[in-house]
């Protein structure tokens, strides 16, 4: 496992793309020469997504990852297990967030809060690893369902599934959100409706139900209150670390809806 750069997946994707294919995605769906090219890049460089709740330490760091620390601890075990996990969907790349953000950069740590919910939503799939449960029917009871962030990365995804403590699935389906058994101890956990759940629309309206949805969820910094809101009502605003509250204020502000 190791940080992928463009340089290079560039020789793989090359290596992976042939004129015959390009022609056939072409006439296939009646695709341009750059359209073909670009859906097969896709398809390619199809990535998984980690949704989860940080251990209190142990989390490998971008930090860790480019200096090559050891893979050893709690932390590297879940990050290899998801890996795991992203290479069953068929998946070359896995992103988390614990280690593929340079949270040292300002513009780069600005840049990953706005397109969070972007970066979800374009995964090939989310992988959800709830450690305080290992039955589906207890899973109200993970942090999980209370973490700010986790509110957009539930509804981002098109395609997910949820994982108890030991790694094992909690639903039978390719994708719970196909599964009305999985998706219905969702909706009642979350009070969030089944159809938001399955294919939920980012934008300016429904601004007091989504607000009821984040009311019982917490945020590490306070400013994260605000900031975890932004993709669902589909927003942009400035990420400004230290503002307090006010960033909930400016995130109204930016919202023509709530005024």
């Amino acid at each position: 496992m190791g940080l992928s750069q463009r340089d290079i997946m560039r020789p793989y994707v090359d290596k992976n793309i042939t004129e015959a294919e390009i022609t056939d995605v072409m006439e296939s769906n009646r695709y341009t020469r750059t359209q073909a090219i670009t859906a097969i890049i896709r398809f390619l460089l199809k990535y998984a997504i980690l949704s989860h709740r940080w251990f209190r330490e142990g989390e490998p760091t971008y930090g860790d990852v480019m200096r090559g620390a050891a893979w050893e601890g709690p932390g590297y075990e879940k990050l290899r297990r998801f890996c795991e996990k992203a290479h069953q969907y068929g998946c070359v790349l896995a992103w988390s967030d614990t280690c593929c953000i340079d949270k040292s950069s300002s513009v780069e740590l600005d840049e990953a809060i706005r397109s969070m919910f972007r970066w979800y939503r374009d995964a090939h799939v989310c992988i959800v690893f709830l450690a305080g449960v290992s039955r589906l029917e207890d899973i109200h009871r993970d942090e999980w369902f209370g973490r700010g962030w986790a509110l957009q990365e539930l509804l981002a995804p098109r395609i997910m599934k949820f994982y108890g403590s030991n790694w094992e699935a909690l639903g039978g389906a390719v994708n719970d959100k196909e599964d009305d058994g999985v998706l219905g101890v969702v909706s009642q956990t979350t009070n969030i409706p089944m159809q938001d759940l399955k294919a939920f629309v980012p934008g300016t309206t429904r601004v007091q139900e989504k607000m009821v949805w984040a009311s019982k969820r917490r945020t590490t910094r306070m400013e994260d209150t605000a900031y975890c809101l932004v993709g669902l009502f589909d927003i942009s605003m400035q990420i400004a670390y230290g503002e307090g509250d006010w960033a909930f204020h400016r995130l109204m502000e930016n919202h023509p809806a709530a005024m």
